[in-house]
């Protein structure tokens, strides 16, 4: 049998949330670097693509009947997908709200970041 190396493990112990937070990390920093960088428009359109695709399937989890959410915390948050759709072809040109989505952003990793700190104390 062959060993399981680091990532194999590491991806069999994630948990959701940890999963959650590690893509809204990657996209996040790929769309601060398109604010620092503003003349690769590529990479831009591609974070954004990314956190947009991420938004949308945070809003069909949700929408799920099986979702254990709270129902506040479930329309708070498709709320917060369904601005991410709406805006994400302004956010290709304003600057302010590509800054927007990197503060919803931070503001849930904060948030997971939190959540996990509790469930493990």
């Amino acid at each position: 049998m062959k060993p399981l190396g680091y990532a194999a493990v590491q991806q069999q112990t994630v948990s959701g949330r940890d999963l959650e937070r590690t893509l809204l990390e990657r996209v996040t920093a790929k769309m601060r670097s398109s604010i620092d960088n503003n003349t690769d428009i590529a990479r831009l359109h591609e974070s954004l693509r990314l956190n947009r695709n991420i938004w949308t399937t945070f809003a069909a989890d949700l929408a799920s009947p099986d979702n254990m959410y709270p129902d506040d915390v479930k329309a708070s948050l498709i709320s917060i997908a369904s601005y991410i759709e709406r805006n994400t072809f302004a956010a290709a040109k304003q600057t302010s709200v590509l800054k927007s989505f990197v503060d919803i952003n931070t503001a849930i990793i904060q948030g997971l970041e939190a959540s996990r700190d509790v469930e493990t104390d």
